[in-house]
């Protein structure tokens, strides 16, 4: 494949990926050690990225001796695992922002990332061409983010078992819809365009119905839908008046 046409617009991803970037103290992790030089080089020289490591006691060490505020790894260490490692360093600074990138799409190593309390899932493949950007970006605006490769693994998984049922009727029409659109891997602002409704309201959305599902954010609302089969998604969503 030719990605000679495409150089413009990774060359101003990466531009806006590092000022993202430059706003936090990162810690990377990852077996990928070309993964982990390319976001080193992405932030360059601002001293912005406090550690790096291949396994997980490493990169617990860096995150226990210096104030990072973003913990950035991917599902596979030299030892360890991601999600082992988020729960460990959850539990250190609770606080901590953590978005892993999904090197092996499988259920139960999405659950086990939603369960460790990551804030953001994006599929490793995915990190190209702007889409760690939108990750972040979106864990930015809406604290948490699940991109639809991974949501469309939940939703295989759940569909797999053949069996469907109607959304929980303690939640509203409007949350529903917003439910949808956040198991289809859709920011708040995104949602709020499909359904013509401001972003204020759909955000009051979110939080009602993470209250009913008794979820703790985003990506956990997610796994109990599709876990429950709460939800059917549409092609798109439907339209409302505000």
């Amino acid at each position: 494949m030719n990605l000679t046409q495409h150089l413009p617009a990774m060359r101003e991803f990466m531009q806006s990926g590092r000022n993202l970037l430059l706003r936090r103290r990162t810690v990377i992790a990852s077996a990928d050690r070309v993964l982990i030089t390319s976001l080193v080089n992405m932030v360059g020289d601002s001293g912005r990225i406090e550690g790096a490591a291949t396994g997980e006691r490493e990169a617990l060490t860096c995150l226990r001796h210096g104030t990072a505020d973003l913990l950035l790894c991917t599902d596979l260490l030299d030892s360890g695992s991601g999600p082992s490692l988020v729960a460990a360093a959850r539990s250190i600074r609770p606080d901590l922002v953590c978005l892993m990138l999904i090197q092996r799409p499988l259920r139960s190593t999405i659950e086990a990332a939603i369960a460790a309390g990551c804030n953001g899932l994006c599929s490793r493949e995915r990190v190209g061409n702007g889409h760690l950007l939108r990750a972040m970006q979106a864990i930015d605006s809406d604290d948490t983010y699940i991109d639809p490769v991974i949501a469309g693994v939940l939703r295989h998984s759940r569909l797999s078992r053949g069996h469907s049922q109607s959304l929980s009727s303690t939640l509203s029409l409007r949350e529903e819809d917003v439910l949808r659109g956040i198991c289809r891997g859709l920011t708040n602002q995104e949602i709020a365009d499909q359904l013509h409704l401001s972003i204020d309201t759909v955000k009051h959305a979110v939080t009602a119905l993470l209250g009913k599902l008794e979820a703790r954010d985003r990506t956990q609302a997610v796994l109990i839908a599709f876990r429950n089969d709460l939800v059917d998604l549409p092609a798109t969503l439907p339209r409302w008046s505000a």
